[in-house]
């Protein structure tokens, strides 16, 4: 099997190569907000405490966020309490960030968000994660815990 058949391979099953043992996660549950937030959550935490103006520019898109659901009506807003719909949702966001990403690297310079504001996907997964948060999908670690934790 070829170098890149064989990442393929991995990559399909979960694992990037980087970790120790492969998992027997697929492509969707690669890109689950929890999966995410185990990978990048306390790096955007951290960041967030430490810059006042990043920490805001996450709250206000979560604000954002919730105001258009809301304001679609009482059946839109239920993703916001249902685990399974904003499970969904938020993959949804997670699709919309690649593209973004990718859309800056294959064409830099077309004046997508990626491209314009460095801190874009950082921005969208802080506010993902507040929106995870909120609707039940995560939780806080435990008190003397060293890592982020998942609701499971």
């Amino acid at each position: 099997m070829s170098k890149v058949g064989s990442w393929l391979q991995r990559w399909w099953r979960g694992g990037d190569g980087s970790a120790r043992e492969e998992t027997s996660q697929g492509p969707l549950e690669m890109f689950a907000v929890r999966v995410l937030y185990d990978r990048y959550g306390r790096d955007i935490y951290a960041r967030a405490a430490a810059d006042a103006a990043f920490s805001a520019a996450i709250s206000d898109l979560a604000a954002e966020i919730r105001q258009d659901l809301k304001q679609e009506g009482p059946r839109v807003a239920k993703l916001l309490t249902d685990k399974t719909a904003l499970t969904y949702y938020l993959l949804g966001h997670t699709h919309a960030v690649l593209a973004c990403l990718l859309e800056a690297a294959v064409r830099p310079d077309a004046p997508t968000p990626a491209a314009i504001d460095p801190d874009f996907a950082a921005v969208r997964l802080g506010a993902m994660f507040h929106l995870a948060f909120d609707g039940g999908l995560l939780r806080m670690p435990a008190q003397g815990g060293d890592a982020p934790r998942s609701a499971r």
